[in-house]
C-alpha cells in the first residue's frame, strides 16, 4: 500500500499545475504587453501629430481600448522620453517647433482680473501658453494653458469657476509665457498689462 503511495505522489509531482505557463512562454507573454504599450504609445503620438485641437486623455482612451488611466501613464512615460506634449485642461497638445518670439510676464492680481488679463494678450494676436509660480515649497511650478481665443477663454473662465487658481497660493504673484508673430505684438502686449496696472 505504501508503494503505491509513493507512486502516486510521485506522479503528482511530475504533473504541471493548473495552467501556469512555462518560463519561457511568461517571457513571450511579457514581450507581448510591452509590445501592445509600444504601439498604443506610438499611437497617441500618432494621433496628437494629426490633431489640430487638444485631445482628452478619455477620448484617446476610447479609441485605443484603454483606459483613461492608462493613456495619462503613457503620456507621462512619452513626456519623460523627450516628446513636447503640453497637457492643458482641455486636453494634450504636441508642441510643435516655432520661430515665433516669445516674452515672460511677470504680473500680479487676483480672480477678478484674470479674464482681462488673458484678453489683452490674445486680443494683441497673442497665445498664453502657460502659467508659472514661484511656490515657498515646492519651487517653480508651471502649467500649460496654451489660449489663443474668445473660445478657449471663455472655456478656462467657465472651468475657473469649479476651482481655485494657481497663482492663489502666491497671494497673486505669477508669469505667463507669451507667444506672438513679431516682437512689436509682445510689446503691445506688455503694455496693455501695464495699463491693467498688473505688471511687475
Amino acid at each position: 500500500m505504501a508503494t503505491v503511495l509513493r507512486s502516486h505522489e510521485a506522479a503528482h509531482r511530475g504533473r504541471p499545475r493548473g495552467n501556469k505557463p512555462a518560463v519561457g512562454q511568461q517571457e513571450e507573454h511579457r514581450e507581448d504587453r510591452e509590445m501592445d504599450a509600444s504601439e498604443r504609445r506610438q499611437a497617441i503620438l500618432d494621433r496628437l501629430q494629426e490633431a489640430d485641437t487638444p485631445l482628452a486623455a478619455a477620448w484617446l482612451g476610447e479609441q485605443l481600448g484603454a483606459s483613461r488611466q492608462i493613456v495619462v501613464g503613457d503620456v507621462a512615460l512619452l513626456r519623460a522620453a523627450g516628446h513636447a506634449i503640453r497637457a492643458t485642461n482641455r486636453g494634450y497638445v504636441l508642441a510643435r517647433p516655432t520661430s515665433r518670439p516669445r516674452r515672460v510676464f511677470h504680473v500680479q492680481h487676483g480672480r477678478d482680473q484674470v479674464a482681462a488679463e488673458l484678453a489683452a494678450i490674445i486680443d494683441a494676436g497673442g497665445t498664453a501658453l502657460d502659467t508659472i509660480i514661484e511656490h515657498r515649497l515646492y519651487g517653480q511650478i508651471t502649467v500649460d494653458l496654451l489660449i489663443h481665443n474668445h473660445t478657449e477663454l471663455d472655456l478656462f473662465l467657465e472651468r475657473m469657476t469649479e476651482s481655485s487658481t494657481l497663482s492663489e497660493l502666491t497671494n497673486g504673484w505669477h508669469a505667463h509665457t507669451v507667444e506672438a508673430d513679431s516682437e512689436a505684438q509682445l510689446n503691445t502686449i506688455e503694455s496693455r498689462l501695464s495699463e491693467l496696472g498688473i505688471l511687475r
